[in-house]
Parts: structure tokens; sequence; C-alpha cells
């Protein structure tokens, strides 16, 4: 008896200690980040400045350099998760088209070296992102750039896919 009752206890703990094993490794799911968030976190991490710098963020355009048809709105949605960061000096996007529109500028126009100076200085920016739109299955790819305008250089780039709700 005190033989079939080991073999029970035996069974019985080797079973729990399974269970238990199993439930201790499961991990928590981690949150996922909207990809808009992604991008605002990866363009805003800190080390470019020391001070934070005034930009705006322009229209994303498609591969042809067009104003994409999601363009504006992911462009203000990163305006807006930029603004959360706390890292930038963000512009709003439609209070200053006006200023731009009497320079003969828009926040869509092409991102040649020239025009992305020319904004530079009608607003007053040191940094513009920019963004190009490639529309992949049920989404977009956003690429986005942060620009420096006095040289042209690329200081931080970054790509997410955002699914589009059709």
């Amino acid at each position: 008896m005190h033989f079939k009752g080991f073999i029970l206890a035996l069974v019985l703990g080797v079973f729990s200690a399974c269970y238990l094993g199993e439930e201790r490794e499961s991990k928590p799911k981690k949150p996922t980040v909207p990809p808009l968030e992604q991008l605002a976190i990866s363009l805003s991490e800190k080390g470019f400045y020391f001070q934070p710098e005034r930009l705006v963020v322009l229209t994303f355009l498609d591969n042809e350099g067009k104003k994409s048809p999601y363009g504006e709105i992911l462009a203000e949605k990163l305006t807006t998760e930029l603004v959360k960061k706390d890292r930038f000096l963000i512009l709003d996007r439609l209070a200053n088209q006006k200023v731009l529109k009497e320079a003969g500028l828009s926040l869509d126009s092409p991102t040649d070296t020239a025009t992305l100076r020319k904004i530079g200085e009608v607003l007053k920016v040191g940094v513009i992102i920019t963004g190009i739109v490639t529309p992949y299955q049920d989404g977009v790819f956003v690429n986005t750039r942060l620009i420096e305008i006095k040289t042209g250089l690329i200081l931080k780039a970054d790509e997410v896919y955002v699914r589009i709700d059709g």
C-alpha cells in the first residue's frame, strides 16, 4: 500500500510541477505600440541635440514625389505623437500653411534641398520631417526622415507599416 501511495504522490507531484511550470513560463504579452507612436519615439530619441529644435512635419508624399492620399493625415498624426514626446518644438501645420502660401510654398512641396531650405527660412526651423508613403497589401509603409536644413543631412530615419482599414 505504501508503494502505491508513493507512486500516486510521485505522479501527482510530476503533474503539478509540469502544470505549474507551464504557468510560470508564460510571459505577459507586451503591449504593442501603434506604428506612428513608434516613429515618434524613434525620431525623438535623445542624442541629436542639446537643445530642443524647432521643426515642422511636411505632408508625406508618394514614391513619385506627389502628395499621397494618406499624406496629410499621417503627417498630422505623427505631429501629434511628436508633441506628446516633448522632445522638439513642433510648429502647427495648419497655422503655418498661410505663411508658407504667401512665400509660394506649401507643406506638400517637393522635398528637394532648395525647397527645404526655403521652408526652413520662412518658418525659422532647424529641422524638417519628411515622409514617403508606399501602399502595400492592406496598408502603407511610412518612411520618415529627420533632415537638418542647413546641411541637408538625414539625422534620423525610420519606417513603419500602418494598416489602413478600408
